[in-house]
């Protein structure tokens, strides 16, 4: 019964996982749009595309690094009694992203429009991006509802 709670557990962190990384690339991906008809076409067939294959990398890596707390019990206890570190990760990892797109924190690249004519264009802070984005993955593939008791004859919970 154990392990059906544990792989339940493990499938409810992929899934919520997975639709908030997709949801942080497509809104990086709608801020980073010039909305010409072929930049619909990328943002709208090709962007999900994207989404979907690098949440999936970062599921995968986030997994094997996460690997300890999941195999060793001594970690697992540990990480399930301070279970507010993987929501303040999260919560910490989720600020990044969002301070990454501040003007005074951005970064000015030059691209090639593909017409020849180099542009500059500001860019989010890529440091804060991509800590912000693993943060987010790993905290949120880890979080686990604490270990509590129940006891009946004082009617709390004993965390």
């Amino acid at each position: 019964m154990s392990k059906i709670i544990a792989l339940l557990i493990l499938g409810i962190q992929v899934v919520v996982t997975f639709i908030v990384l997709c949801s942080l690339y497509m809104v990086f991906a709608i801020l980073d749009s010039d909305f010409g008809f072929d930049g619909l076409v990328v943002l709208f067939v090709f962007m999900p595309i994207i989404a979907m294959i690098f949440s999936g990398l970062t599921i995968l890596l986030c997994l094997l690094v996460g690997l300890p707390v999941r195999l060793n019990k001594k970690i697992h206890d540990w990480w399930t009694r301070h279970f507010y570190l993987a929501i303040a990760g999260a919560g910490l990892g989720l600020m990044l992203q969002f301070l990454s797109l501040f003007p005074a924190f951005a970064q000015t690249a030059t691209i090639d429009r593909g017409d020849g004519q180099p542009v500059s264009k500001q860019i989010p802070n890529s440091i804060f991006g991509l800590t912000g984005w693993f943060l987010t993955a790993f905290s949120l593939l880890h979080v686990y509802p604490p270990k509590c008791r129940y006891k009946p004859e004082f009617f709390k919970l004993n965390c």
